[in-house]
């Protein structure tokens, strides 16, 4: 009987022994999934009881931590910082509050009679509109282009550029030319481009630039070492400064696409703007505010804009008689600037709001106080594209067609063919904002945009009235049959995309 429990026993323990050894890859998952899906409960606790960021975001972070717990878990890890945590260092403090004094210094119009919405704006993000302006509206890379390059050609002093994306093409290698010749000449130039919007551009692309001189940064790349708290947060700006003078923002990014040379659209269909004047001031003040931003970063000196800098930066002339109001925000901010400012646009209407935007995923704020103004009978159109660049980003647009249409909204599809880009709003016919936000969770709070407010019935004006009535006809209205007849799978990848916007 002792020999048998003894054989048992030594059964019992080779057969753990060999459960172990065969399983222990199973078992080693069944540990880190366990830990993981702890971590996922602990992530998910400290958003409901300590995170400041919106119900929205908290409601999709939890969702996307729960139903894929590794993944999800990973991907907030990486992605999911709080950008209201962000300390700044206290060069980047002091030169920003350098900035800011030298544009105060400047005469201003405040003995003008400003325009009425433009006082509720100013109120609420500090930033008065200017006069002194001529603005020309550029529609489509085939307008934009040809002026931008002429304008870079003609530069005496500075260039400051910077894009969301600048790709290694034929008009991006023209304008990097046009750039390298200008730094050879004595003029200088200052290159930002986002770290992950332009990650492709190489080393042997940028070579010439550095050797010309031209001081370079890419806004937070990938490889820093900040990539857990900057990874999410894109600086989705355009914006060229000439000489202090000439400004340049909007939706167009620097590649062939941009001037309808790809296969994948028959038609990119854009808006871009010109600013020539007094409004400079701010599209410079946004610029050097991300320069001192990556210069810092970089480890640079502490004051690298002399006063004497600071004059030729800032010196602009009258030119024109038109306003411009020059909104810019970011994830760093307490408030979210560029999306009140455009949610105050909308609702100072009386007669119509006409928006068009590549990406519609509004916020619950910013859906709320569309849907209420369309329900109080103004004439609400808004344009997305008949086709998408990005899957979740068209499905989630289209996740809000049926809700804005039971609004009394219009809602239309631009060509399937081509693809709209394009971010302006046009309310009465008399007000407008053209620039670089969509309208979109992302563009409202977690991207660094920039807004153009305008305030004239100016030839400006006009031309935004005339393309958006050219859209108009060149896109499809969406109908409530169209709603009803919606496959099934996809309105699950509508669902699923709106869900996941607020995280995107």
């Amino acid at each position: 009987m002792r020999k048998l429990v003894q054989f048992l026993f030594i059964a019992v323990v080779l057969f753990l022994v060999e459960y172990v050894l065969i399983n222990q890859a199973a078992i080693l998952f069944l540990i880190t999934s366990g830990i993981i899906q702890l971590c996922g409960v602990i992530i998910a606790i400290r958003l409901l009881l300590f995170d400041q960021r919106n119900t929205s975001s908290k409601v999709a972070w939890i969702a996307v931590i729960f139903i894929l717990p590794v993944l999800g878990t990973i991907s907030y890890l990486v992605f999911g910082r709080n950008p209201a945590t962000r300390k700044f260092s206290t060069a980047q403090v002091m030169e920003k509050a350098k900035l800011i004094n030298a544009i105060h210094a400047i005469p201003n119009n405040t003995n003008e009679k400003l325009p009425r919405l433009s006082k509720r704006i100013a109120h609420l993000t500090s930033i008065e509109p200017i006069k002194g302006n001529k603005i020309e509206i550029l529609t489509n890379g085939e307008e934009t282009f040809p002026v931008l390059l002429d304008a870079l050609r003609k530069a005496e002093n500075h260039i400051h550029i910077q894009y969301y994306i600048f790709k290694t093409d034929a008009i991006s290698t023209e304008i990097r030319d046009i750039l390298v010749e200008k730094a050879k000449s004595g003029v200088e130039v200052r290159f930002m481009f986002d770290g992950l919007g332009s990650s492709k551009l190489s080393k042997a692309f940028l070579a010439p630039l550095k050797e010309a001189g031209v001081s370079i940064h890419a806004f937070d790349p990938i490889a820093s070492p900040w990539i857990v708290r900057t990874a999410n947060l894109r600086n989705h700006r355009k914006i060229v400064v000439i000489d202090g003078q000439i400004g340049f923002t909007g939706g167009l990014n620097i590649g062939e696409e941009y001037r309808s040379n790809t296969p994948d659209f028959r038609v990119w269909r854009d808006t871009h703007m010109k600013i020539t004047g007094q409004a400079v001031i701010e599209l410079q003040e946004s610029f050097l505010n991300d320069w001192i931003y990556m210069e810092n970063q970089a480890g640079a000196a502490d004051q690298f804009i002399s006063e004497a800098g600071l004059q030729q930066y800032f010196s602009p002339v009258d030119v024109g008689d038109e306003w411009a109001q020059v909104i810019y925000g970011g994830p760093y901010d307490k408030e979210k600037w560029v999306r009140d400012s455009m949610l105050d646009l909308i609702d100072s209407a009386k007669e119509s709001v006409w928006i068009v935007s590549p990406y519609f995923v509004p916020d619950e704020e910013a859906l709320a106080v569309i849907r209420r103004v369309a329900m109080s009978g103004v004439d609400v159109r808004v344009i997305i594209p008949g086709k998408g660049d990005r899957g979740i980003s068209f499905h989630g647009s289209n996740a809000y067609v049926k809700t804005m249409i039971e609004a009394g909204a219009k809602m239309y599809a631009y060509a399937d063919d081509s693809f709209v880009h394009a971010k302006a709003m046009l309310v009465d016919g008399t007000r407008a904002a053209i620039g670089t936000a969509n309208f979109d969770v992302r563009s409202f709070r977690l991207n660094h945009e920039l807004m153009v407010f305008l305030y004239d019935e100016s030839e400006a004006m006009l031309h935004l009235k005339r393309d958006f009535k050219k859209d108009f006809e060149d896109s499809r209205l969406f109908t409530m049959k169209d709603m009803e007849n919606k496959p099934l799978l996809t309105r699950i990848k509508e669902v699923l995309s709106s869900l996941l916007s607020p995280i995107l």
